[in-house]
């Protein structure tokens, strides 16, 4: 192998190391009357997003305000709630 097949390998890690990557968030669905996350098969919905005012706007879409909210929580590197 020469070093022109990784080239490009290499100019990607360059590129994400040289600019900074947005952040992340994860969004989920509380359930008001518990104040516990909405699940699905036993599964918390959590959903990871750049944009969680978007994502939490559609998460409340067609539902009612006074039973359902939303929890913003950043995610660091690693992808684990800060």
């Amino acid at each position: 192998m020469t070093m022109l097949n990784h080239l490009s390998a290499f100019a990607d890690r360059a590129l994400q190391a040289a600019m900074p990557a947005s952040p992340r968030y994860a969004v989920s669905l509380i359930d008001r009357r518990t104040g516990k996350p909405h699940r699905i098969s036993g599964i918390p919905l959590r959903l990871i997003t750049c944009d969680p005012f978007e994502t939490a706007r559609d998460l409340m879409r067609h539902r009612d305000p006074a039973r359902w909210d939303t929890a913003i929580h950043r995610l660091d590197r690693k992808g684990a709630i800060q």
